[in-house]
């Protein structure tokens, strides 16, 4: 890893001094207001709910299949995952899936998998081919039901046809189709963005308003299958964390992640979906951190004292039992697999490769009870659980720790204490050796958190990040990375190695620090402000620094699309955490817990929409003639926020756009003669 100097400006000349506002504030003002009015279909309802339930509502006891979900296996040319569940707390009594290279009818019944029995989550075991997973939520007491066929030996390109059952005396259906990724050389689609959350009321299948609700999440799924720019839908979608928010509905988990899946499932029925970890996915429960049952003296009650507050393996159970994703390999220092918390898959050539943030970061943002008013009593569940204020549940390091190297100001395995962090070991190693593949020409990471950010109402960048990862991404030449967690949208210049003695300043002092004392951010160092040209299209050459995206605009409720500006000199501001924003306080006084405790100049930040905090990016990828040559031509689509966003309903209508607020070509040798 290389450092940059530190003169007087930014890097080479021709570094412009503002960065690139889009929307209606610039020149995308004419894209943000085309595009076509969509009215999403209506239920009749008496009116919707006041909030989100105070008390466990009831699932249904039918057996139907759905929330149908795509994932890749690691060869997305030969290799799909079909899943589904049941509606609610009964099993089907003997699940099926049909799959055909034609639709599934009577005279072509298609190869029938029977799926056995379900078990409960045990991540420490291998998965079969068809496997039946059941899952306990730890606060509310409701058992869900997940089953899951790992197709492989598929045909490259091809379409296949599915239908499932749950093998009722008269039987319940659903079916669909997908296509397997094309082998070799080939051009492909794919769409990203993180932060779904789930709709309102008369759009969600309960009819029940939860927490970060929004009718943006269905415009946004809405908007996968019909991109604006009229070329299609994707081969497949990224989901870049904070899928639902369920860890806020400690009541109704099973509920919201009900719901989250059908309103998906408009999508993920027909291409894969494929998910990164994000700090909502944490949620809690009554376990231990590695998902055992809590062992306090007492029973549930006792639980809080004994600090079992975890819903699963590192409180990721509902979405471990939801999602059957690539296998990495990976088994923990605690005996469990990690298959899904981290993986890699390839298509065509690219590599794509999704992190889970949670656990390096410094940031303590999981599942959180820490209210400032002085004694306040324990939150208490239907199981009767108790969660005493103060509690969070923090994952960091659940795969083995880091250790500062002080040569470079990074983070790095530390293998001294015998448990070094396996992810990072893991991301290495599967970087690697994608740049020895000749068959790779970019890589494409996307994870939750991120490393890069000025919205002044989100959370802020993450220094752990800069320590831990981008040096990888720097030595490896990473070409796209790929973020929610701000709700909003902002694109980097393309940045290499870090600004070397360019210091931040403490503003919001964490235990141990000063304020107004000066605190090495490890700032990313642009390469360039100024892009190429390629096919008429703005373009970066990624070989020469990674461009980091925050796509954080699926459809939460909390827009943070306000950003940051130093008032001295009107240029970019961050937010930068670089110590664990501990929980403080004492149950007597209340508890509390800071935001991002550092400030710094933010000259990587290139472009931002405080016009529209939601949006989808569309990635369409050209392999070029030969190796090296490949392509990445990206499209961001702002969808203005519902009518009555701020209203108690969320509900409205929208536009979705016909032309992109923002349109590059991001490759390798772009600019090259």
């Amino acid at each position: 890893m290389s450092e940059s100097s530190t003169g007087g400006s930014y890097g080479k000349a021709g570094f412009t001094r503002r960065r690139f506002i889009i929307g209606t504030a610039g020149v995308g003002a004419v894209a943000a207001l085309g595009g076509t009015v969509v009215r999403a279909p209506r239920a009749v309802a008496s009116g919707a709910p006041s909030g989100p339930p105070t008390t466990t509502l009831p699932l249904p006891t039918t057996t139907g299949p759905e929330q149908l979900l795509l994932t890749w296996g690691g060869d997305p040319a030969r290799e799909v995952t079909v899943s589904w569940s049941a509606p609610g707390t009964v099993p089907q009594p003997a699940p099926t899936l049909a799959v055909s290279t034609g639709p599934i009818t009577a005279g072509n019944p298609g190869r029938l998998i029977k799926l056995p029995d379900p078990k409960p989550l045990d991540v420490t075991q291998r998965y079969e081919e068809a496997a039946s997973v059941s899952f306990t939520d730890g606060l509310n007491g409701q058992t869900t039901y997940f089953y899951h066929v790992q197709l492989a030996e598929l045909e490259p390109g091809t379409r296949y046809y599915y239908q499932v059952s749950d093998g009722a005396p008269a039987p319940s259906t659903a079916a669909s189709s997908f296509e397997t990724a094309p082998a070799g050389r080939a051009k492909f689609r794919f769409s990203s963005y993180g932060d779904l959350a789930t709709p309102s009321w008369d759009l969600n299948t309960s009819g029940n308003i939860w927490h970060e609700s929004c009718d943006n999440s269905w415009y946004a799924v809405t908007a996968i299958e019909n991109p604006g720019d009229g070329k299609g839908a994707p081969l497949f979608h990224l989901l870049n964390g904070d899928l639902c928010y369920a860890n806020l509905d400690v009541d109704n988990a099973p509920g919201v992640w009900r719901d989250f899946g059908n309103n998906v499932a408009r999508s993920s029925a027909h291409r894969p979906w494929m998910p990164a970890l994000g700090n909502h996915e944490c949620e809690f429960g009554v376990d231990t951190m590695s998902g055992h049952p809590g062992g306090a003296a007492g029973g549930v009650a006792a639980q809080g004292a004994a600090g079992n507050y975890w819903n699963g393996p590192y409180g990721f159970g509902h979405y471990l039992s939801r999602f059957l994703l690539p296998d990495n390999g990976v088994t923990n220092w605690d005996g469990n697999r990690l298959r899904g918390n981290f993986y890699a898959f390839g298509v065509g050539t690219v590599k794509f490769i999704s992190l889970d943030a949670d656990d390096i970061i410094y940031q303590d943002g999981a599942a959180n009870y820490v209210i400032d008013t002085a004694n306040t009593a324990p939150e208490t569940t239907t199981t009767g659980a108790k969660i005493p204020n103060g509690t969070t549940t923090y994952t960091r390091f659940y795969t083995g720790g880091l250790t500062h190297d002080a040569k470079d100001d990074s983070l790095v395995p530390d293998y001294a204490s015998g448990r070094p962090n396996l992810q990072t070991i893991w991301l290495e190693g599967t970087l690697a050796h994608a740049r020895r593949d000749r068959s790779v020409d970019m890589i494409v990471v996307f994870m939750h958190q991120v490393p890069m950010s000025t919205s002044s109402a989100g959370n802020g960048s993450d220094l752990a990040i800069r320590q831990a990862w981008l040096p990888l991404f720097d030595k490896y030449e990473v070409d796209l990375v790929l973020h929610g967690h701000e709700h909003d949208y902002e694109r980097s210049y393309p940045v290499r190695g870090y600004d070397a003695g360019e210091f931040g300043t403490v503003v919001a002092p964490n235990p141990g620090q000063t304020k107004g004392a000066a605190v090495d951010t490890r700032r990313p160092s642009v390469v360039t402000t100024e892009p190429y040209e390629h096919d008429g299209i703005p373009a970066w050459n990624t070989a020469e620094g990674t461009v980091y995206l925050v796509l954080g605009g699926g459809g939460t409720n909390g827009p943070t699309n306000e950003y940051g500006t130093d008032t001295a000199d009107d240029k970019p501001q961050a937010k930068v955490i670089t110590t664990r924003n501990a929980v403080v306080g004492t149950e007597a006084a209340g508890f509390s817990k800071n935001g991002a405790d550092s400030v710094e100049d933010a000259p990587w930040s290139a472009a931002i929409n405080a016009t529209d905090a939601y949006g989808y990016s569309i990635f369409d990828v050209d392999p070029g003639q030969g190796p090296g040559e490949t392509t990445i031509t990206f499209q961001y689509f702002a969808i203005p926020a519902v009518t009555n966003e701020a209203g108690s309903a969320h509900d409205g209508t929208t536009t979705l756009p016909t032309r992109p607020t923002e349109k590059f070509v991001f490759g390798r040798q772009v600019g090259r003669p």
